[in-house]
C-alpha cells in the first residue's frame, strides 16, 4: 500500500501549496498501475528549496524506485540537470536525466507515457504568454503518447491568468479530458 506521505516527509508539507496534488497524484499513478513518468524541468536545486521548487524529481525517483517505475526528466540547463542528479542518487537507477529542449524531446518520445508532469518554463509575471504557449507546445508534443488511463499534472496554475496551465487546460478539456484536482497545480484525467 502506497503512504504518500513517506514519499513527500520532510520534501513537501501539509501546509505546503503543492502538498494536496502531490499527495493525490502518487495515490493515483499508484492505483493505475503506471510506470512511466515524464517530467519537463527537473528539480534545479537539487533537494534545497522544495518549499519553492516542489523538488518533483526526488518525489517521482523515490516512488518509481518502490514501485518499479522509470523517471524521464528532461530540461535544458545542465547545471540544473547535474543537480537533479546529485539529489536523486539514491533512486538514480530509476531516473534518466535528458539534456534537450523539452517540446522537442517529447516530439520524439516514441513510447507510451503514463504520467506526464509538466513543469518547465519559468511563468514571468505581467509576461505569462511565452510560458503558456511553450506547455501548450509540449502537451501537443506529448499527446501521441498518452493513453487514456494516462495522468497529466501541470505546475504553477495557481497564478495570475491561470499560470504555465490556461492553455494546456483548454487544450485537454477540448478532448474530453477532466480536472481531477485543481490547485496550485492543475490534474487532468482522460479516464477516471
Amino acid at each position: 500500500m502506497l503512504n504518500s506521505e513517506e514519499i513527500l516527509l520532510n520534501r513537501i508539507f501539509p501546509t505546503d501549496k503543492r502538498y494536496s496534488t502531490f499527495r493525490y497524484v502518487l495515490n493515483e499513478i499508484t492505483d493505475r498501475k503506471l510506470k512511466i513518468i515524464v517530467e519537463t524541468g527537473t528539480a534545479r536545486n537539487g533537494e534545497m528549496n522544495c518549499s519553492g521548487d516542489g523538488c518533483s524529481t526526488l518525489i517521482w525517483g523515490n516512488w518509481a524506485k518502490r514501485f518499479g517505475g522509470y523517471v524521464y526528466s528532461v530540461d535544458i540547463d545542465p547545471g540544473a540537470l547535474q543537480q537533479s542528479k546529485l539529489a536523486c542518487g539514491l533512486y538514480g537507477s530509476n531516473i534518466e536525466f535528458i539534456r534537450s529542449d523539452s517540446v522537442e524531446y517529447l516530439r520524439g518520445f516514441g513510447k507510451q507515457i503514463d504520467f506526464l508532469y509538466l513543469d518547465s518554463y519559468d511563468y514571468e509575471f505581467g509576461n505569462p504568454g511565452p510560458s503558456q504557449q511553450h506547455h501548450l507546445n509540449e502537451i501537443m508534443a506529448a499527446y501521441p503518447f498518452l493513453h487514456e488511463n494516462s495522468v497529466v499534472m501541470i505546475d504553477d496554475c495557481g497564478l495570475p491568468e491561470a499560470g504555465k496551465g490556461k492553455l494546456v487546460i483548454a487544450f485537454l478539456l477540448e478532448r474530453g479530458w477532466k480536472i481531477a484536482m485543481s490547485g496550485y497545480q492543475v490534474v487532468m484525467v482522460y479516464k477516471d
